[in-house]
């Protein structure tokens, strides 16, 4: 591992030394953006409550650019951080517990991310970076948030973001490839005692026109003895985007869960028309096997979307889960500003 990091640091050097220095430096530039998504909803089935309203993502960020070749990146979301809390005997027995589970909203770091265009084409990001197994790309294309998240961060498939460094090439007309190093460990926790780390790849290819087809692999060793000492992570997208069109398929696995044997998987098959400047409908299905929250699941959604501004979104949607049996109606708002 000490050679692989040696070997980045010295070809990223001897890049940027002979990069051209002429890039002119531009006026700082200084952006501040948010995210607001509530809405509300009526259950059709006897499931509590009936009736309700939700703030789904509450975020605030900011962007300096320092050059063309440098700039920052911080972002506080919210959402509820405290899970729940077991405690157990020396037997594995579950005691009980009363604890106070903390405000349902909560700021958090989801992005603090340092990146230097060090030659062209190239670029190294360091800090808390965004997860690029599905938050960077997969997200913007199915582009309705506010109305639910992307099928892996949905069902707990993988983290949103992380501690850890990547670089990256990548040319818009063919192909961008990254490899990283992170905790795993998500954004909420340091490096862990054991100090794994988890080692990431990811391939954009842009070669045809109006596609784009995407890979991304990561690699867990252990660093005790456990029965299998990998774990694994693979996701595969597709995408075709046009003006009035959008489609895209998502097939999520990943092996070894907590190195206890455990599997992930999952598969999305969303898209979106546009009839008029302002109006689109869209549709969604997704299937999971097993997840964190989730076994034997199917989602349906299908919906409007009315965009009367450039920064406001509202849906009326319609959601069955099958297994659950849920039906559920939703309005949904989103500001992007």
């Amino acid at each position: 591992m000490k050679t692989i990091l040696i070997i980045i640091v010295i070809c990223i050097s001897i890049i940027s030394i002979n990069a051209q220095d002429s890039i002119p430096p531009i006026k700082n530039k200084h952006k501040i953006f948010a995210n607001i998504f509530t809405g509300g909803y009526y259950n059709f089935n006897t499931k509590k409550p009936n009736v309700g309203f939700e703030l789904s993502t509450a975020l605030l960020g900011y962007k300096f650019q320092k050059s063309k070749d440098l700039q920052f990146t911080l972002i506080y979301d919210v959402t509820h951080t405290t899970g729940g809390i077991q405690v157990k005997d020396t037997s594995g027995n579950l005691l009980p517990v009363n604890y106070f589970a903390g405000s349902e909203y909560t700021a958090f770091l989801k992005m603090a991310e340092i990146k230097w265009y060090f030659a062209k084409n190239f670029s190294l990001s360091a800090g808390q970076l965004l997860n690029q197994q599905y938050l960077t790309r997969q997200d913007k294309i199915w582009g309705h948030r506010y109305v639910m998240t992307t099928l892996q961060e949905l069902f707990r498939m993988a983290n949103p973001a992380d501690f850890g460094m990547r670089v990256e090439y990548s040319n818009k007309k063919t192909f961008a490839l990254s490899l990283g190093a992170n905790n795993g460990n998500g954004p909420f926790y340091h490096q862990d005692t054991l100090g794994i780390v988890e080692y990431t790849s990811n391939l954009e290819i842009f070669l045809i026109k109006d596609f784009l087809f995407k890979t991304f692999v990561s690699l867990t060793p252990a660093t005790y003895d456990t029965k299998n000492n990998l774990k694994t992570a693979f996701s595969g997208f597709l995408a075709y985007q046009k003006p009035k069109y959008t489609l895209g398929i998502e097939y999520s696995y990943t092996n070894n869960i907590h190195f206890t044997n455990t599997n992930y998987s999952g598969a999305s098959i969303f898209g979106s028309y546009k009839f008029t400047p302002k109006w689109e409908f869209f549709a969604r299905y997704d299937y999971v096997d097993n997840s964190a929250v989730a076994q034997n699941e199917k989602l349906y959604i299908g919906g409007f979307q009315y965009q009367p501004f450039k920064s406001l979104y509202l849906s009326l949607n319609y959601r069955y889960w099958q297994k659950s049996e849920i039906q559920q109606i939703y309005f949904n708002l989103g500001a992007r500003f």
